[in-house]
């Protein structure tokens, strides 16, 4: 069982700690964190989510996980790098690129890694591919259903394809 940290809707701690699907259940606020990786190419590397996945089986996300409790955002993100995709990486490494209202922050970082390269944990994902960032709007705007990502998210796609070069 997975602990959570409630915080308030400023994004502060309660002192309340409960069990993730408690506060999935109860729709109790707690932070979560999202890693785009993009490499030199202009792509961005999506993972495909396990058929075995409560929410979401078998689509392609960016990389996306819980904070646990008592747990800093940035720990928390490179922990999900190392759990889901086998990669160490620096604080240094990752960049805010923002953080919105329903308590996610959301990180980019540079990785030109071929897929062969990352040690996928089965249990939370089936493949890691790059896809051109151009593609994955598309397949947004075409609401493609094999992917994850929203409609309100594609500016913060275009705006890493300026990191991307």
């Amino acid at each position: 069982m997975e602990l959570v940290d409630v915080v308030n809707e400023k994004g502060e701690f309660t002192g309340q700690v409960v069990a993730r699907d408690v506060a999935r259940r109860n729709h109790l606020p707690h932070w979560e964190v999202v890693v785009f990786i993009i490499n030199d190419k202009g792509e961005m590397l999506l993972q495909k989510r396990s058929a075995n996945k409560k929410y979401n089986p078998n689509k392609w996300a960016p990389l996306s996980g819980g904070v646990v409790a008592g747990e800093s955002l940035i720990a928390a993100t490179k922990r999900e790098l190392k759990e889901e995709l086998g990669i160490l990486v620096h604080d240094y490494d990752l960049h805010v690129l923002e953080e919105n209202a329903n308590l996610t922050r959301i990180y980019y970082m540079k990785c030109n890694y071929n897929p062969k390269d990352f040690t996928i944990q089965k249990e939370e994902l089936s493949e890691v591919k790059w896809f051109d960032i151009d593609d994955v709007i598309k397949m947004i705007m075409k609401h493609d259903d094999s992917i994850i990502i929203k409609e309100n998210r594609t500016p913060l796609l275009h705006k890493l394809k300026t990191f991307a070069n």
